[in-house]
């Protein structure tokens, strides 16, 4: 038997009267012994709320039907009886999560979910959770989705592997945008339990690189005798958020590049920024870009970086080419 657990974090609102739906693809064979679902939602009135898992299948059960009265927010593991219709369903595919907000007035967000299943024994040894050997010629690749848009500051990385010579493996991390950096390069000898944090100087490859996207955990068997099992691992960001900076008013995707290629990425940055530093940003770029004043861009990032859209967009119709 093994164990695959996913999670799916969006923070997506539930519309008022209506449903939200959100999808964990699980891309392993095996059939259903055990099963949880887990819910994370934000709301003042849970007793609006309704939630139904689905499965591949299209077999449907219904986790909860708007218990909870006036109390507020959901965190909630189901488990157990209320899900034995889904043992010996087969788990590979898309396993959907749905939540309707059965009432008007209060507003609520899916903030995560996520799905823990127990299959019977897997019959191809190509599942991710092995490690095969050199021999097979395969690197075992493990994927997670990111679905916030930023730049990372920072990057931490657990990594847990059994395996009888963690000293045969090497291990590294591929970004969405094909940079791999180095975790574990064939240390510890006859060690047989890998479990490990990476983080600071190691990881600064990935400084400035995107989060949105597909992150991939490679790990190689350099032995021919010996196979290991994949048991966790994880990425976690500080991450400057990515804005949409041709919102200001004078701001171009010419301009918007250039901004971010000197690592201003958000209103936030843009805000903190001095209309001298911008200038020479542009001036630096050649003639073509010093007859644009910056003077109001700061101003105006200001405004979008508190969502006070109104008093902005007020601003924008008053300027002329952002002057």
């Amino acid at each position: 038997m093994f164990t695959l657990i996913k999670e799916s974090k969006i923070n997506a609102a539930i519309p008022d009267q209506g449903s939200i739906s959100n999808t964990i693809n699980i891309s392993r064979s095996g059939n259903v012994k055990d099963i949880k679902v887990s819910a994370n939602i934000t709301h003042p009135y849970i007793g609006d709320i309704s939630l139904k898992i689905t499965a591949p299948s299209g077999k449907e059960v219904i986790l909860r039907d708007r218990e909870g009265g006036a109390a507020d927010n959901l965190i909630n593991t189901f488990s157990g009886d209320l899900l034995v219709g889904l043992i010996g369903e087969s788990a590979k595919g898309d396993w959907t999560l749905t939540a309707t907000d059965n009432a008007t007035k209060d507003n609520g967000t899916l903030d995560s979910w996520g799905i823990e299943v127990d299959c019977d024994t897997y019959n191809n040894h190509k599942a991710e959770i092995y490690i095969p050997e050199l021999a097979s010629d395969q690197i075992l690749t493990s994927e997670q989705a990111c679905r916030f848009s930023g730049r990372i500051l920072e990057t931490v990385i657990d990594v847990e592997i059994e395996h009888p010579l963690i000293g045969d493996l090497v291990v590294s991390i591929v970004s969405p945008a094909g940079t791999e950096v180095l975790l574990h390069d064939r240390t510890g000898g006859s060690q047989n339990h890998l479990k490990a944090q990476y983080s600071g100087s190691q990881l600064t490859g990935l400084l400035g690189e995107k989060t949105e996207g597909t992150w991939t955990l490679k790990v190689k068997n350099m032995h021919s005798s010996n196979n290991g099992v994949l048991k966790h691992w994880k990425i976690k960001f500080h991450y400057e958020p990515e804005d949409d900076l041709k919102v200001v008013e004078g701001i171009g995707p010419k301009i918007e590049e250039l901004l971010k290629n000197a690592e201003i990425y958000s209103y936030v940055t843009l805000a903190t920024t001095t209309p001298e530093a911008i200038k020479a940003i542009l001036a630096a770029a050649g003639d073509r870009f010093k007859m644009h004043d910056p003077g109001t861009w700061p101003t105006q990032s200001s405004l979008a970086a508190q969502g006070r859209w109104v008093e902005l967009n007020a601003l924008k119709e008053a300027l002329d080419g952002g002057k």
